[in-house]
């Protein structure tokens, strides 16, 4: 992977006159994984998959880690209500705002359904035996950041690193790459395939893996954005993104149910 290099003071941290940050980075050579072909697709997974294995460092004492996929979901459903709130209440809607609030509730009642069944569930031991065993994930495994190499493939750019199963840079890929290629099923099969001949998926990751990619997160970053910026520059390209996404609903669903049918009858 990626290194930072030091300078000539032993520092990572250089500044410019101007009191400017810069660091220096190792990096490889090579082609950045295409998001469309299905053999770097194939062997990007297998690669992170490998990586995943690596990527363990067991604590004698727990690491303090994050606070588990229901956290994470209550405060994105918290940010979606409050939302939802503004908007209604918003006099003189712009076209996106209305279009916006039209889909709504279709995606609402989705994250709503998502954190409920997490609610029932209990991966309280799944939870802290990833923090006695030390296992991190990437946290920003995606296509950008894979490159292949005259050695192999090569993977950068870890400042997202984080203590959690590597089933979030699992999540993270497989929803980019089936995105990229219209949640086409031949695609869903070659991720899956290449990923288990590497490294097996317990039972607790493989409901929180359809739990991640059943919930509608391209739905909530359109909110996130929204209400994280200035509205009178919200761009026309939301109301865009927006309709791709009601277009690639019915796909995604059917992505995600034939993923999880590839999980559990994995042998």
């Amino acid at each position: 992977m990626d290194a930072y290099i030091q300078n000539k003071e032993g520092t990572y941290l250089c500044r410019d006159r101007e009191q400017n940050t810069y660091i220096l980075k190792d990096y490889y050579e090579g082609k950045e994984c295409s998001p469309t072909d299905m053999t770097d697709i194939g062997m990007a997974f297998a690669h992170m998959a490998k990586l995943h294995k690596a990527m363990r460092v067991p604590q004698e004492v727990p690491v303090q880690g994050n606070s588990g996929l229901l956290h994470e979901i209550h405060k994105r459903n918290a940010e979606l209500k409050r939302g939802k709130k503004f908007i209604r209440g918003r006099a003189g809607r712009s076209n996106f705002e209305n279009f916006l609030l039209i889909n709504y509730d279709f995606f609402m009642k989705k994250a709503l359904a998502i954190e409920e069944r997490l609610e029932q569930e209990d991966f309280g031991e799944y939870d802290r035996a990833l923090l006695t065993e030390g296992v991190f994930c990437h946290g920003d495994f995606q296509y950008h950041n894979i490159v292949f190499t005259s050695s192999g493939p090569a993977v950068m750019n870890f400042e997202k690193f984080q203590w959690d199963s590597g089933i979030r840079d699992f999540s993270l890929f497989f929803r980019k790459v089936m995105e990229k290629n219209g949640w086409d099923l031949n695609c869903a099969e070659i991720c899956a395939e290449n990923y288990l001949k590497e490294r097996e998926i317990s039972e607790a990751e493989k409901k929180l893996l359809i739990y991640r990619l059943s919930y509608p997160e391209k739905f909530w970053k359109i909110v996130n954005f929204y209400i994280n910026t200035r509205k009178s520059v919200v761009m026309e390209r939301n109301t865009d993104k927006l309709k791709k996404i009601m277009e690639q609903e019915t796909l995604r669903e059917k992505g995600v149910s034939f993923l999880e049918a590839l999980l559990y009858n994995h042998t």
